[in-house]
């Protein structure tokens, strides 16, 4: 699992496939489609949780004490999986949907056009 700490309001988010902000609005990210490739943006570091370790503390829970542990990290400056641009070059996920769509909608209308051109003729 992945997230953010924004070094300016000390907001810590999950991201998720849709465009998350901390609390400032300084930094934020979301999720490619895989799931598994990040965009981040702004004055902020990633974080990591080894979800296997995650998923055992969960299910091992005290009822008192200190608490299960579990492995978190910061995660590398050069990491393959995350990708970190300056703010003013964010592109949040809606706007990548929209194009996209844009793009399929522009293929298929020029699809149609070759079509109604073979159409016409008999």
């Amino acid at each position: 699992m992945k997230l953010i700490f924004c070094n300016e309001c000390h907001d810590v988010i999950r991201l998720y496939k849709t465009t998350r902000s901390c609390l400032c609005g300084e930094s934020g990210g979301h999720y490619k489609e895989d799931g598994l490739y990040a965009v981040i943006h702004g004055n902020c570091q990633p974080l990591g949780f080894a979800n296997d370790s995650f998923r055992r503390a969960r299910e091992e829970q005290l009822e008192f004490g200190a608490g299960t542990e579990f492995t978190s990290f910061v995660i590398p400056v050069v990491c393959p999986t995350i990708t970190h641009v300056d703010s003013k070059d964010y592109v949040t996920h809606i706007q990548q949907v929209i194009e996209f769509r844009n793009k399929v909608k522009e293929s298929k209308k020029k699809n149609n056009e070759i079509k109604n051109v073979f159409k016409d003729e008999e």
